[in-house]
């Protein structure tokens, strides 16, 4: 397991960030030093804390932002912190410390569903209302989770970009960000399961864990399309992975022989949509889904979260649908093209 320590400024893993910030294609100016507080809400007004899987992905900076920009129309102190890597041990070190400086609610995107199911249950003993974002714990850890496009949506898009571009047959593989992140499971389920239904001849041969970074998402294609000449194609179905995956493919000049298909935040994929080496990428809008996050929360702290209506007001977003008791859909996922990419700013 990856050694990560939770983000000091001015400290020695300052540097790992702005590298890490850099190849992501973020600005400096879009990682707040603010929005990383040590936790100590204020006195007046509700306070919730919005914890994403690590601080330094473009996604999740830009989720902050629609936070903040929900926790000021409601009147609510928004708290945003998390590891700098996707590690569940400091994600729960920083849950409890939340809980002790008396946050009213916690929004959570999960690096594991089972593993981080304790601290959530110890902050709902104390009446803390909590929920869920992006990626899910365990139903009995949380009351709602807010789900940003439908696992069926998202897995459909993804394969329908990658028949476009590699046909309907041959070998393939797929790179996930995580082992354990229920959504990248899910998405996972549902490639393998398109392809079952409606593709048998598009073999997947393997899956590789890409550990939610680029260099290392690099690494094992570069290896994998060196001792498999014959791929057609790589799905991704995690978005620092697919920057990996996509030098990858340009190290090995294999622009418009291996089709890359996969989760894309704009931001990062837009220089390799450009060039050609990645055709399209399938996303949301982070900054709408920090923005319903907070509004779900809200809804949990006035009481007027209530699935038998069958939605949730969540602001300029209008009412979002219930899917199910426990389940919020945030909407359709978008696609990333060279003609619409310029379009997106997060």
């Amino acid at each position: 397991m990856k050694k990560t320590v939770e983000f000091q400024p001015g400290g020695q893993q300052s540097a790992h960030l702005t590298r890490r910030d850099a190849l992501l294609g973020a600005t400096s100016g879009l990682f707040a030093l603010t929005t990383l507080s040590a936790c100590k809400p204020r006195k007046e007004g509700k306070v919730v804390g919005m914890i994403p899987k690590f601080t330094s992905d473009p996604y999740f900076i830009a989720a902050n932002q629609g936070g903040q920009e929900a926790g000021k129309e409601l009147g609510l102190t928004v708290e945003y912190n998390g590891p700098v890597d996707a590690n569940v041990t400091s994600q729960a070190n920083i849950i409890d410390r939340m809980v002790r400086a008396g946050v009213d609610a916690l929004a959570v995107c999960a690096n594991d569903p089972d593993a981080l199911a304790p601290a959530l249950l110890r902050a709902a003993s104390k009446g803390i209302k909590v929920s869920t974002w992006d990626a899910d714990v365990r139903p009995d850890a949380r009351r709602v989770f807010l789900n940003q496009a439908s696992f069926e949506a998202i897995g459909q898009s993804i394969v329908d970009i990658m028949v476009r571009g590699a046909g309907t047959a041959g070998d393939f593989l797929l790179v996930v960000g995580s082992l354990t992140a229920t959504n990248m499971i899910a998405w996972s389920g549902e490639i393998q399961k398109q392809l079952a239904q409606n593709y048998p001849d598009m073999r997947i041969k393997t899956m590789l864990d890409g550990n939610e970074d680029i260099e290392k998402a690099k690494n094992i294609t570069l290896n994998y399309l060196r001792a498999n000449p014959g791929i057609k194609g790589v799905f991704v179905v995690d978005g620092i992975s697919t920057i990996g995956v996509a030098e990858a493919v340009e190290q090995l000049g294999l622009q418009g022989k291996v089709t890359i298909s996969g989760i894309g935040v704009p931001s990062s994929v837009r220089p390799y949509i450009k060039k050609g080496t990645v055709k399209s990428a399938v996303l949301w809008n982070p900054t709408d889904i920090g923005y319903a996050a907070i509004y779900i929360a809200n809804a949990q702290l006035n009481g007027t979260l209530d699935p038998t209506s069958g939605s949730v007001s969540a602001g300029r977003l209008g009412k979002l649908s219930f899917v199910s008791n426990d389940v919020v859909l945030l909407g359709p996922p978008l696609v990333f093209t060279a003609d619409n990419i310029d379009q997106y700013k997060f």
